[in-house]
C-alpha cells in the first residue's frame, strides 16, 4: 500500500510538472503566426511583404487585413513590380467631406522620392481612389506660370478627363499617368509613354 501511495505521488508530481515545460516548437509557431508575411504574386513574380515592418499610424486597424485588401488592387501590383514599397498605413480624410475617414496605404519609391496613396475601406473590404504626392501645378504650358521649384516633380491635371500626369520637370519626362482608379503609365516599366508626352 505504501508503494502505491509513493507511486501515485510521483505520477501526480510528474503530471503537474509537465504543464510547466515550455517546448521550443510552440514558441516558434507563435512568433511566426504573429508576424505574417504576405505575398504579391503574378506569374513568376513573387514579392514578400512583412506586415510587421510597415508602420501603422492609426488606431483600430488590422494591418494584415488592410494589406490583403490593397494587394487585390491592380495599382498595388503595378507599383510593387515597379520597385515601390508599402511604407505606411495611416488614417486619411476626404478633402470634400472631413467627416469621411478612410485608411491610406502609402507606396513609396525611394529612387524617385515620390509617394502614391491608395485608399482602403476596411469595412467594405475594397479600395478607393489613388493619388500621388507630387505638387499639383495649376499652370498651363501656354502660360508663363513657373513650375513649382521646391519639388522635382509636379502633377498636371486634366479636369475634363480626371487624368493626372506626374512630370519630372528637370528632365522633362512623364513619370506617371493615372486617374482615381487606374495607373495607366509608370516610368520606366509600365505602359506606353508616347501617348502621355
Amino acid at each position: 500500500m505504501k508503494q502505491v501511495f509513493i507511486l501515485s505521488l510521483v505520477l501526480l508530481l510528474l503530471a503537474f510538472g509537465a504543464g510547466c515545460i515550455d517546448f521550443p516548437e510552440t514558441n516558434t509557431t507563435k512568433t511566426a503566426a504573429s508576424t505574417p508575411i504576405l505575398h504579391y504574386e503574378r506569374g513568376n513574380i513573387l514579392i514578400p511583404i512583412n506586415t510587421s515592418e510597415i508602420p501603422v499610424r492609426t488606431f483600430d486597424v488590422n494591418a494584415t487585413e488592410v494589406i490583403e485588401i490593397v494587394l487585390a488592387d491592380p495599382r498595388a501590383g503595378i507599383l510593387l513590380e515597379g520597385g515601390w514599397k508599402i511604407t505606411s498605413i495611416r488614417t486619411g480624410f476626404e478633402e470634400e467631406d472631413p467627416n469621411r475617414e478612410h485608411i491610406d496605404v502609402e507606396f513609396r519609391s525611394d529612387e524617385l522620392s515620390l509617394s502614391f496613396f491608395i485608399e482602403v475601406d476596411e469595412r467594405e473590404r475594397q479600395t478607393g481612389r489613388g493619388r500621388c504626392s507630387a505638387t499639383i501645378w495649376r499652370g498651363h504650358p501656354w502660360t508663363s506660370d513657373p513650375f513649382p521649384e521646391e519639388e522635382d516633380y509636379h502633377q498636371a491635371v486634366n479636369p475634363y478627363m480626371g487624368l493626372f500626369v506626374v512630370v519630372d520637370h528637370h528632365n522633362e519626362r512623364v513619370m506617371m499617368a493615372y486617374d482615381d482608379k487606374t495607373i495607366f503609365y509608370l516610368y520606366p516599366s509600365y505602359g506606353d509613354v508616347t501617348e502621355w508626352e
